[in-house]
């Protein structure tokens, strides 16, 4: 009876979703959980999206100075000694995520798969200390990335909006429409991606404005360009899942999915030129 329940259950849900009676949902959602259970219902439906309640903290002005020492006294921040639990992984699992960081830097970076030298090469970099920043700097500071930054091309119109708007939100920088008119989808990608780096040194002598900065910044490109992704957790538009998820990882791989998704979504918007 109760499988019957279900599955007449799940037809009014197609339906209703079909025509996007939103006010229907929670209580079909809520119906099917007492009948189903919550795994089961999730199963059928995906889990439920909360609702973003995270608000962007204030942006600090970066400036780097040469002769202030002060910024290395941020590396006492707990951040530097979070992710418990990748930390412990055995060395296999570790680098089977480091593999996979490797080829998809290589994807949006270059837009190419990466080679297997490269794969090697800086595979070992990782294993033996290097961190994920380190080698995304390698990669689009050597002279495939220079040769790509001096391709005459103009960026989509669509990529100059984003070029305009993200640091002005999530940067506290300004750059002119004529300005960047004048580089190419590789010059931006990089630029944007080096000015969030920096910033991202400087929120973390302040550990939960780190984690609020990516979750909306993860929330707000998951929402505005559900296109662009691929992977099931970039999709995610609760600001509070990346919230969580900021606070579990090791801050390297918090930089490296800022970088990934930069140059992803830049990539996609360029596609349109």
């Amino acid at each position: 009876m109760r499988i019957l329940v279900g599955i007449l259950l799940l037809l009014v849900v197609q339906n209703t979703y079909a025509l996007d009676l939103s006010k229907y949902k929670s209580k079909i959602r809520s119906h099917m959980a007492d009948m189903l259970g919550t795994d089961t219902t999730n199963k059928i439906l995906g889990e439920e999206e909360q609702k973003n309640s995270i608000e962007l903290p204030e942006i600090p002005i970066v400036k780097l100075d040469p002769k202030d020492l002060s910024f290395y006294d941020i590396k006492s921040s707990p951040v530097y000694s979070q992710g418990e639990k990748y930390n412990s992984l055995p060395a296999e699992k570790k680098r089977s995520y480091r593999i996979s960081f490797l080829q998809q830097l290589f994807e949006v970076t270059r837009n190419s798969e990466a080679k297997k030298e490269d794969i090697s090469k800086f595979l070992n970099v990782l294993e033996q200390g290097g961190n994920r920043e380190g080698v995304y700097r390698s990669v689009t500071l050597d002279q495939v990335y220079l040769a790509l930054e001096q391709y005459d091309e103009t960026p989509s119109d669509e990529l100059i909006n984003f070029a305009e708007y993200f640091p002005t939100k999530f940067l506290r920088k300004k750059y002119g429409r004529a300005s960047i008119q004048k580089l190419n989808l590789w010059s931006l990608k990089r630029l944007l991606a080096e000015k969030c780096l920096e910033l991202l040194d400087v929120l973390a002598d302040k550990p939960d404005d780190l984690y609020k900065w990516y979750a909306v910044f993860s929330s707000e490109l998951a929402t505005d360009h559900p296109g662009a992704w691929i992977s099931d957790t970039r999709k995610k538009t609760s600001d509070v899942y990346h919230y969580n998820w900021a606070q579990s990882v090791p801050f390297q791989h918090i930089k490296s999915e800022v970088v990934i998704k930069v140059h992803t979504v830049m990539n996609h918007l360029n596609q349109s030129n």
